[in-house]
């Protein structure tokens, strides 16, 4: 029950323009594990992961932003014990929506992303996902943000909503820095010198993707990902746009379980799931350890402030 509270949909909110002083136009992410066993056997399998995010904000006259992008991501790991092959699956994804000031204090986020997530092995109607996703922002002071909002996916096991709230905070001295988008995402950040920052992040995660080449399933299958990870991370700016971050971690309930493609849930909010009586096809492996770079290519809106 406890692993399941903390089993939610991770959202890569890059969307900086809407709180922040800078916009990451663009991050590539790699990650690896060591050896993660089966529950149910001696076999055991890596995960690998590897991500490019684009994003693109269009700054109207009226103050008003428009924003685009796109976001690739590979993930590579053994589901079935009994064999020695890895699956490979995939997400792109297109943002586009508008940053819309309603007021002094306010303003508003209105996001359509669409994706293809799958095998790729075919292409169909199975592997196409649609989501949606609002966010609110109040400018309490100009270091201080508080937002809230909600997130939409169809899912390949039914719909899924996820409530966000979340606040940005940068201390006066410009040293401390907070952002977090919960129950799906959060960092606390320290500046220790204009190169160098020591911060800690949280992410969590839900996905899914169609299975074009079933391997416990006679007419069709997908793949849910859900993971929860803590981490601590060393971050070096050898300039002011270019960022490197190295991050090690640990996964809380990490899954990624089969299920027949007919095998649904009523609908899902945030880490329940109403109607789930669905049948998983594989086994589980175990939580591990996990190590990521992090590459970011980051514009700053106030050129004055670093």
């Amino acid at each position: 029950m406890k692993k399941s509270l903390l089993t939610v949909l991770f959202i890569s909110i890059s969307y900086a323009v809407l709180a922040q002083t800078y916009v990451d136009l663009l991050k590539f992410k790699y990650a690896n594990t060591p050896l993660n066993q089966f529950d149910s056997s001696l076999s055991d399998t890596r995960i690998q992961e590897t991500v490019l995010d684009l994003t693109y904000p269009i700054l109207l006259k009226s103050g008003n932003a428009i924003v685009t992008g796109l976001t690739f991501q590979n993930i590579k790991t053994k589901v079935n014990p009994v064999t020695p092959d890895l699956t490979s699956v995939y997400t792109i994804l297109l943002k586009l929506g508008m940053n819309i000031k309603h007021g002094e204090k306010w303003t508003g986020t209105y996001m359509l992303m669409p994706k293809l997530s799958s095998d790729l092995k075919k292409v169909g109607s199975d592997d196409f996902q649609f989501g949606a996703y609002v966010m609110y922002k109040y400018s309490k002071k100009a270091n201080l943000k508080y937002q809230f909002g909600m997130y939409y996916n169809g899912e390949l096991f039914g719909p899924f909503f996820v409530p966000l709230i979340g606040l940005y905070y940068m201390s006066p001295n410009n040293k401390l820095e907070i952002n977090a988008s919960l129950p799906v995402w959060a960092d606390v950040n320290y500046r220790f010198y204009d190169w160098f920052r020591l911060g800690m992040s949280f992410s969590a995660f839900v996905r899914s993707y169609n299975i074009n080449e079933p391997q416990f399933a006679e007419n069709g299958e997908y793949l849910v990902k859900s993971s929860n990870e803590p981490m601590l991370y060393l971050q070096f700016e050898p300039t002011s746009s270019l960022i490197i971050q190295t991050k090690i971690g640990y996964s809380i309930g990490r899954r990624y379980r089969i299920y027949d493609e007919t095998d649904k849930v009523t609908f899902g909010l945030s880490s329940f799931r109403i109607g789930d009586e669905r049948e998983q096809l594989n086994s589980d492996f175990k939580d591990g350890m996990i190590l990521e770079a992090r590459l970011i290519y980051r514009f700053h809106i106030n050129n004055n402030q670093k």
